[in-house]
This record gives C-alpha cells, sequence and structure tokens, in this order.
C-alpha cells in the first residue's frame, strides 16, 4: 500500500520518507529528513498540527526562562536597530565614568521615538 497526501485533486508532497514507529512509541526520522531540517543527535522537534489535522515537524531549542526576552520580537527589533546604529557609526564615546554617567543623565526625560 503506498500513501501520498492529496488536498483535493492536487498532490501537496514532492518527496515522501517513511517512517515506522515501534511497540513504545518511538520512531526514527531517516537520514535524508535529519539533514533537510539540520538535526543533529540531542536536537528538539516540535510536532505542530496543521490546520488539516496533519502535523508538521519543527525544529526547536530549549530557552532558559531567563534569556527568554532576548527572543522576543521588540528585543529583535531593537537588537537590529542598535548593530545599525554601530555600522553606521551613529554612536557616543565617553572617556570617563563620569561623562557615561552625564551622557545617560541627558537621555532622561527625552521623549522616545514612536514605535514602529
Amino acid at each position: 500500500m503506498w500513501y501520498f497526501p492529496t488536498v483535493g485533486e492536487r498532490a501537496i508532497a514532492t518527496a515522501i520518507s517513511y517512517v515506522s514507529v515501534d511497540r513504545k512509541g518511538r520512531a526514527t526520522l531517516p537520514e535524508e529528513v535529519r539533514a533537510s531540517l539540520g538535526l543533529r543527535p540531542g536536537d528538539f522537534v516540535l510536532l505542530e498540527k496543521t490546520e488539516r489535522g496533519t502535523y508538521e515537524l519543527v525544529p526547536a531549542a530549549l530557552v532558559p526562562r531567563d534569556q527568554l526576552w532576548f527572543h522576543h520580537p521588540e528585543m529583535q527589533r531593537r537588537i537590529r536597530k542598535a548593530e545599525a546604529d554601530l555600522a553606521e557609526g551613529r554612536t557616543k564615546v565617553t572617556r570617563t565614568v563620569a561623562e557615561a554617567q552625564t551622557l545617560l543623565d541627558s537621555f532622561k526625560g527625552r521623549r522616545r521615538s514612536p514605535r514602529r
């Protein structure tokens, strides 16, 4: 028996790999699938249920709770902006702690530019 997923009359798969499940529910992903997903031993994979009721394999990584802030989209936007500012030379240099404190104090009370 061959299985080829379709939606209506149109095929949705361009390549198929088969996986068998053992008595404990374990499955081994074929080498070409692991390579295509960039998986290495010990990596995590999410099984996300799709709207069609099928499941999609999604490579994942565990992030320690105290580092979640870094992966938030707003923080990633701010980091990209800061990196662009550095690349364009939009920086201020201070030579002493007192100069640095004066610069930081000058930012107090300034209106922030609207978020994008």
